[in-house]
């Protein structure tokens, strides 16, 4: 287990590390306050700490054989359900260009969830429809964020 967190959380230094970068190459303010490349700034240098912080946490803890052994990648059935979902995610990346946001995410969510093992069906609903129509909803509307329609939709 101590292998896992120590890649894991090396990694996500290294995201936030490269997005702390990416984030000083854009404007920090503007003429009206906070510029492009102020909130993935702060939010960079805040999970970098943080990554800092748990990777200090891991390195001091005792080594333990027995959670030591634990693989980091999962085996089985959950091998399969993990690689299932990152194949999905991919997929839909992909399916978004053509079908658009709120379709793709609508059969993503609702199979990510089938996936996890809810079985109520009003649930899967419920949550599909927020996690798709209504995030796209919040973020067209409310932030003025573009994304993408899709070819279904033009």
């Amino acid at each position: 287990m101590r292998q896992g967190r120590l890649i894991a959380t090396g990694a996500m230094l290294a995201f936030c590390l490269f997005a702390l970068w990416q984030s000083l190459l854009l404007s920090l303010t503007d003429r009206l306050g906070p510029g492009p490349g102020f909130f993935p700034f702060w939010l960079a240098l805040i999970g970098a700490a943080l990554a800092v912080a748990l990777l200090i946490v891991t390195l001091r803890e005792p080594r333990n054989p027995e959670t030591d052994a634990t693989p980091v990648l999962p085996r089985g059935p959950g091998a399969a359900r993990w690689f299932a979902i990152i194949g999905s995610l991919a997929a839909v990346t992909v399916a978004m260009e053509f079908i658009g946001f709120r379709l793709a995410m609508l059969v993503f969510n609702a199979g990510l969830v089938i996936a996890l093992g809810e079985r109520r069906w009003w649930l899967i609903a419920l949550f599909a429809v927020l996690g798709s129509f209504g995030v796209h909803y919040v973020f067209t509307t409310w932030l003025d964020v573009l994304l993408p329609d899709g070819r279904l939709w033009t």
